[in-house]
């Protein structure tokens, strides 16, 4: 009869507990994204009370945090202080003076189902009073294909360091709250979505930009070619005056930057042009240090785009006081010409700005001055060409006056003429 009763009542427990169990979970599996709800201070606002207060829409992974907040400029010591949806940013630090701070949030930020967080998102902040530029322009396009992608938009400063990463659709872009000082614009489609530009797959766009001079500039997403123009040697030729080789002739350039890698400063310039496969640069003068060359957006006579070609050279002391001489010129010396309106070409050993040049051109016969244009300058020579027509059977002289100095001050090293007679074909 005992066991009878335990036998029982061992059923009896059996019985209650599965009444008592639970349906085994299931239902829709969370896969909604990670948003951020708001965060105080405001976009825009002060941070000089060093904490930042930011609400999602659900839990964060506390151990997501750790990676993903990043401050532009750079700040070594802050905390990151998790609760539920709530994460708290304490920064441990002095803030610099007057400048902006960019928050940037990183979708290696995730909730505790693991979805990371919607978008990659930066917020401007301020320590002092807000500097307000902005950056804005169209987006040109290779291919057709490429206007419906999403682009990656990265703003770096100066010394190549991120200041913020963003992805933006449509085909215009507007960046506000800008510090006034240099940046470096990059941006790309990434097709195969791996986080990265990959050359000649996807279409690229770099351009050097100071923000102080300028604030419109159309990004052009391009190819890159694998026959590209490549800078191949530079060197300072004297303390203003860098002399680049390239890999082929040079059609085009965008921008340049000059960067003492030491020191993040810039080494400024005036005239940058390229003959053929040379490019040369006017810069300030240069102290005796290695510099960091970036020259964007170098186009071929094939229309093959580089984006950068990036080289090193080092700063000279040498000083250029030599005369500058005439090597070429046409007409020649004594010759005659049919055209009523004659181009008188002459090439110079150095370079030689238009509005440096002192000329004249001179009817022999009444001794009058005639008016002419410098229609071509390329700095190594330039083009002169009358405004009036010049007269059948009268003999001109063009004179080129000692008094004419190259971009560093140094005269010509003597009058240069040429004297030549239009002929009867008045042209």
């Amino acid at each position: 009869m005992n066991k009878v009763f335990k036998f029982s009542l061992l059923l009896i427990i059996l019985l209650v507990a599965c009444g008592k169990a639970k349906s085994p979970t299931g239902g829709p599996q969370d896969k909604e994204a990670l948003k951020i709800i708001s965060i105080f201070p405001d976009n825009y606002a002060s941070i000089s009370d060093k904490k930042i207060e930011i609400t999602f829409n659900k839990e964060v992974d506390k151990r997501s945090a750790q990676n993903a907040f990043r401050f532009y400029p750079p700040l070594e010591s802050f905390d990151i202080i998790s609760d539920d949806r709530e994460i708290s940013l304490v920064i441990n630090e002095e803030l610099l003076k007057n400048r902006n701070y960019y928050l940037t949030i990183s979708n290696l930020l995730k909730d505790t189902r693991n979805n990371s967080l919607d978008s990659n998102t930066t917020y401007t902040f301020s320590n002092g009073k807000l500097q307000d530029s902005r950056l804005f322009g169209q987006v040109i396009y290779a291919k057709d294909e490429d206007k419906a992608e999403d682009k990656k938009l990265i703003l770096l400063d100066q010394d190549s360091v991120t200041v913020f990463i963003k992805t933006f659709s449509g085909h215009n872009y507007d960046i506000d709250g800008l510090e006034y000082r240099p940046y470096i614009l990059r941006s790309f489609i990434d097709k195969n979505n791996n986080g990265r530009y990959d050359i000649e797959k996807e279409p690229y766009f770099e351009k050097y930009i100071d923000s102080l001079k300028t604030s419109k500039s159309d990004i052009v997403l391009a190819y890159v070619d694998t026959s590209r123009v490549l800078t191949q040697r530079a060197s300072a030729l004297n303390n203003q005056l860098v002399e680049v080789s390239l890999s082929e002739d040079l059609a085009s350039w965008d921008s340049l930057s000059i960067i003492n890698p030491a020191d993040s400063s810039s080494l400024s310039f005036s005239h940058a042009f390229s003959q053929e496969d040379k490019f040369f640069i006017i810069t300030s003068l240069q102290d005796t240090l290695d510099y960091r060359l970036a020259i964007f957006n170098l186009l071929d006579n094939n229309n093959n785009l580089t984006p950068v070609s990036r080289i090193n050279f080092k700063g000279s002391s040498h000083i250029d006081t030599l005369n500058f001489k005439i090597l070429d010129s046409f007409p020649a010396n004594g010759s005659t010409v049919n055209e009523s309106f004659p181009e008188i070409y002459v090439k110079f050993d150095k370079i030689v700005m238009g509005q440096d040049i002192k000329a004249s051109l001179k009817e022999n016969e009444t001794n009058k001055l005639i008016d002419f244009d410098i229609i071509e300058s390329k700095t190594f020579s330039a083009k002169f060409k009358p405004q009036n027509k010049l007269k059948s059977f009268n003999s001109y002289t063009f004179t080129i006056s000692s008094e004419s100095k190259d971009f560093l001050g140094n005269n010509l090293d003597q009058d240069f003429q040429i004297n030549f007679m239009v002929t009867g074909n008045n042209q």
